[in-house]
């Protein structure tokens, strides 16, 4: 019989007293989901483990009733025969309360996740699988066949991360996989169109900032962009996840890729979208990574930053006409 591949995740949850559930910084949709879905799912099938949530919405989805813990007030005992598992996080760099991942006293570390792999040896186990749309995918699979009981709020979280990481279901990553583990999570009747209508509500000041980058957005050839200046962010009093909205610029007329440059103190992140040319590429020749059309790279505020911003959209721009040249000689063949 082949050996499926979460079943050492199992393993390990199943050995361990006292888990402990990390997420990514700037926390998004689908590692919150996945977090808090997964724990609220071991409390469910072993109610005498501990499960401890590490990390913070950041007021993102507030909606939900989500659980954390202070890390402050945990106590050594609870490291003992203790399980770290992260989630949706492809570069440790990239967890939150990453010291306390490190420093502290864990007997096991795991990883789930669905971007491509990285090496890291700090894990003892890892289940990767970027043919997942989402982390949450991959819980709701593990649920979904090993018949694990769920309720409306496991499901709702799982869903949440599902929906979001897919585009609604829009993303080429959406499988008959997806609908399926979707199907299963709304049999536990949690109220999928209230979290639609949450997740669709827009305020007066998003709508403001969606227009003036509507308005104020560059193009060249098939390649949009926008920057999110500090001058803007402080103008429009948004969170920072607000401003991080680069699919606003989705699918206009001809373009293929499109990217949002949002400026912090110390960086500028570069979101970048595309439906059709494989991106991710271009983000790992920068330090950065991500999924075929989805990708993302965090450039250190130093040096000739705005060389390095105009070498990485010139590349884009290239990459399009490879991907529709290829395209075309792919349709001339099948003709």
């Amino acid at each position: 019989m082949a050996i499926k591949p979460y079943t050492k995740i199992i393993e390990n949850i199943e050995k361990h007293s006292n888990i402990f559930i990390f997420h990514h910084i700037r926390p998004d949709g689908d590692c919150l989901g996945a977090q808090q879905g997964l724990g609220f799912a071991i409390l469910k099938r072993f109610p005498k483990k501990r499960v401890f949530f590490v990390g913070d919405n950041e007021n993102i989805f507030s909606f939900l009733n989500f659980h954390f813990d202070n890390v402050n007030l945990i106590k050594d005992v609870f490291f003992e025969n203790s399980l770290a598992i992260t989630v949706d996080t492809a570069d440790i760099k990239r967890i939150q309360n990453l010291d306390f991942f490190l420093n502290s006293n864990f007997k096991t570390r795991v990883k789930i996740d669905h971007h491509p792999d990285i090496l890291e040896s700090i894990y003892n186990e890892k289940w990767i699988d970027p043919t997942f749309s989402a982390t949450s995918e991959m819980i709701g699979f593990l649920l979904k066949e090993e018949n694990w009981e769920i309720d409306e709020e496991i499901s709702q979280f799982i869903y949440l991360g599902i929906l979001t990481d897919s585009g609604r279901f829009s993303f080429s990553s959406t499988s008959s996989r997806t609908f399926a583990v979707a199907s299963f999570l709304l049999k536990a009747n949690f109220n999928f169109t209230k979290l639609n209508w949450f997740l669709s509500k827009k305020s007066e000041e998003e709508v403001a900032f969606y227009a003036y980058v509507l308005a104020n957005y560059k193009k060249k050839n098939k390649v949009l962009w926008y920057f999110v200046s500090k001058e803007q962010q402080n103008m429009f009093k948004l969170r920072q996840d607000q401003f991080s909205a680069v699919n606003v610029l989705a699918n206009i007329g001809d373009a293929r890729i499109w990217l949002f440059l949002i400026e912090n103190d110390n960086e500028i992140r570069v979101r970048i979208r595309s439906n059709g040319p494989i991106i991710n590429k271009i983000a790992r020749e920068y330090g950065g990574g991500g999924h075929n059309h989805a990708a993302g790279i965090n450039l250190v505020k130093m040096g000739k930053i705005w060389e390095t911003i105009n070498e990485i959209i010139e590349k884009l721009i290239n990459l399009v006409k490879e991907f529709e040249k290829n395209e075309e000689k792919v349709q001339n063949e099948q003709n």
